[in-house]
């Protein structure tokens, strides 16, 4: 009975000795380059499908893209036309891209343009439903490209 107190205390003395030694280390390490921020901005107007829009900046790289849900629990897979639309302070207007997509009961990505935009300018996205007689149900998002 002795052995096994003893035992234990020892490695109970060994494991406070061990967390004493191991102090957090003062050096940071570098920073690597950042890495890409996604902002996403409030739906669209409800109709048969639910848009977001969004934007991923990645150094001056900003891709427009959006996001699209069904809204009702019945919706069957489908091929669906998009507006996207993208506009920067630094660039002349762009035009807009019309993808046609397959949107699961899920929902879906819808992948738009990129744009190659200086550090310090402002990207704006626009996103919209494109099929003859549903509801536009457009979103829109803006984001800083940071220097």
């Amino acid at each position: 009975m002795h052995r096994r107190t003893a035992a234990a205390l020892t490695g109970t003395a060994l494991l406070a000795a061990l967390t004493a030694t191991a102090a957090p280390s003062a050096t940071a390490a570098p920073a690597g380059p950042p890495g890409p921020v996604v902002t996403c901005g409030t739906p669209g107007a409800p109709g048969f499908l639910l848009t977001r829009a969004c934007i991923e900046v990645n150094g001056t790289q900003a891709r427009i893209y959006g996001q699209v849900t069904p809204t009702s629990p019945s919706w069957v897979a489908q091929n669906v036309g998009f507006r996207l639309a993208g506009a920067s302070t630094a660039l002349p207007p762009q035009p807009p891209v019309y993808p046609t997509v397959l949107v699961p009961t899920g929902g879906t990505t819808v992948n738009g343009l990129t744009l190659t935009v200086p550090c310090g300018s402002t990207v704006t996205a626009d996103f919209s439903v494109n099929n003859g007689g549903w509801p536009p149900s457009t979103a829109t998002v803006t984001a800083s490209v940071p220097c």
